[in-house]
Formats: structure tokens, C-alpha cells, sequence
């Protein structure tokens, strides 16, 4: 259990929500992507300061970048809300 906190605490010193939130819109600008593809595109972005479990990070990031309508969700997949006219 130590090992888990150890892990989590060192993830969230290298990773901020702002560093990810980024790696997040980089990789919609591409297009759609399901929240595994995040996961998996964030957790490589940030290579060796990746240890341990970043998915309820991720998840965090593209409920908030929902929320605040820089993001769409529709049905699992996210993109990028379209630029006002």
C-alpha cells in the first residue's frame, strides 16, 4: 500500500491537471478519441515520470474539460468542441 501512495504521490509531482489537460486537447486536435486512447497517449506523452495509475487523472481532466465546454462527449468519444462562429 505504501508503494501505491509512493507512486501516485511522485505521479502527481511530475504530472500537473494543467500539463495534462494539454496532452489531452494535443491529442483531440487529431480527432476523436476514446478515453483508453487518452490514457494510454497521456501516459506515454509523459514517458518515465508516468508511474502508476493516471486513468482517474485523465478521467478527471476530460470531465472538467467537459464541463467547461473546451470538449465534447458523445457516448465515449471526445473531440473538440467546434470554434464559435
Amino acid at each position: 500500500m505504501r508503494q501505491i501512495l509512493s507512486n501516485s504521490v511522485m505521479l502527481i509531482a511530475m504530472a500537473s491537471p494543467g500539463q495534462i489537460n494539454s496532452l489531452i486537447i494535443n491529442q483531440l486536435a487529431g480527432g476523436e478519441k476514446r478515453v483508453l486512447s487518452l490514457v494510454v497517449a497521456v501516459r506515454n506523452a509523459l514517458g518515465a515520470s508516468s508511474k502508476g495509475d493516471i486513468s482517474g487523472m485523465v478521467k478527471s481532466a476530460l470531465r472538467k474539460l467537459v464541463a467547461s465546454g473546451a470538449i465534447t462527449d458523445a457516448d465515449g468519444m471526445y473531440g473538440l468542441s467546434p470554434a464559435p462562429r
